[in-house]
């Protein structure tokens, strides 16, 4: 979880990344309820993730979690794989 920088403290970042062959077993929902804790514990108004295209796994996890896409983006010119940004509704 990136703790709020921006927006006078409203918005933090939730990312919680699993290796495939540890997917399917509560270990992304539990890393995702902890950092939400934290966010909330810091007051955060706001809370995103980025979602790498090419991971539907995660884009599916994110979108069931009641994320919505708010952008796509490549990281540096050349880049081939999007990354998504999204929101939590």
């Amino acid at each position: 979880m990136r703790p709020p920088t921006d927006d006078n403290g409203a918005t933090s970042t939730v990312i919680a990344r699993v290796l495939p062959e540890h997917r399917r077993r509560g270990l992304g929902t539990r890393l995702y309820e902890r950092a939400l804790e934290t966010a909330h514990a810091l007051d955060t108004q706001v809370i995103e993730t980025v979602v790498a295209a090419s991971n539907p796994d995660g884009l599916r996890f994110a979108e069931q979690h009641g994320f919505v896409e708010i952008e796509r983006h490549l990281l540096r010119e050349g880049d081939t794989v999007h990354w998504i940004g999204l929101r939590l509704t």
